[in-house]
């Protein structure tokens, strides 16, 4: 089978799982965007079949999202698990709610809204809303720094950020490995902000096998143009579309903070 020709790819390392997230977020907002969206991996870069990468972007960072104090189950949620809804029109309607980080459970006898394990990282005087707002600044700043050209390579342009939603293993720092915490101490570090953007959408869908700890999970590449709906049962394994290649991610500590470390291919799963 030959693959169509994209309209958007980019570079990226799917051994880095915010970068693979980042991949699906990218498929999600192009069908929600203009429609009929199709995505594949190629070695080491994604495509996507409509738009392009720089008109995509420009409409990810053009509003800020709107901060859900309320679950639709009339539950109140705080500030730092708020969901945030995007609008990709001008603010005319919703478009996605992002909530992957929050889930209801019930504590003392009452239900509560509650960090979602493993998808919230964060804590302390961080919110989601905070933390979108920042990269979402950073982005903004590169698209306006950057070539079209280049913009294949935007998951490897590093900002310095102080907050994240941990998915990028750039900002995985280990308490242990440095003998403190750089976000305890608010000592910014390199992040990719799109692929936290992206990664943030991505997830929404594009759900991995997790593990039953939650502490680690299996995500798959597919190599041939799939819908959203179909490459997100590709990417949480329940289907193999040929060639794929299998990763073990896992979720590491970074103080009082967690993040996504980096994927380990698993051996004998390159069917190609």
């Amino acid at each position: 089978m030959i693959n169509p020709k994209p309209s958007i790819s980019v570079n990226v390392d799917p051994t880095n799982p915010g970068q693979f997230f980042a991949c699906c977020g990218l498929l999600e907002l192009a069908d929600r965007i203009w429609g009929g969206a199709e995505g594949w991996f190629d070695s080491l870069r994604f495509h996507v079949s409509v738009g392009s990468l720089e008109d995509l972007l420009a409409i990810l960072v053009m509003d800020p999202p709107e901060e859900v104090h309320e679950l639709a189950s009339g539950l109140p949620v705080k500030p730092l698990l708020a969901p945030l809804r995007l609008s990709l029109d001008g603010g005319a309607s919703t478009a996605i709610t992002l909530d992957a980080w929050v889930t209801v459970k019930v504590e003392k006898n009452q239900a509560i809204a509650a960090p979602n394990q493993p998808w919230n990282f964060w804590s302390g005087q961080q919110t989601s809303f905070r933390i979108w707002r920042d990269l979402r600044t950073a982005v903004r700043g590169q698209l306006t720094s950057m070539s079209s050209d280049s913009l294949e390579d935007l998951f490897a342009r590093p900002a310095m950020l102080s907050g994240r939603f941990g998915f990028d293993p750039g900002a995985a720092w280990n308490a242990l490995d440095v003998g403190f915490s750089p976000n305890e101490q608010g000592i910014d570090v390199a992040s990719s902000a799109a692929v936290e953007l992206l990664a943030a959408i991505g997830v929404q869908r594009f759900r991995p096998e997790l593990a039953e700890d939650r502490q680690s999970f299996i995500y798959a590449t597919w190599g041939q143009p799939l819908a959203p709906c179909v490459a997100a049962a590709a990417a949480g394994c329940a289907i193999d579309v040929a060639p794929t290649k299998r990763f073990l991610g896992r979720v590491v500590s970074r103080g009082s903070y967690a993040a996504l470390g980096r994927s380990v291919p698993i051996r004998g799963e390159n069917h190609e």
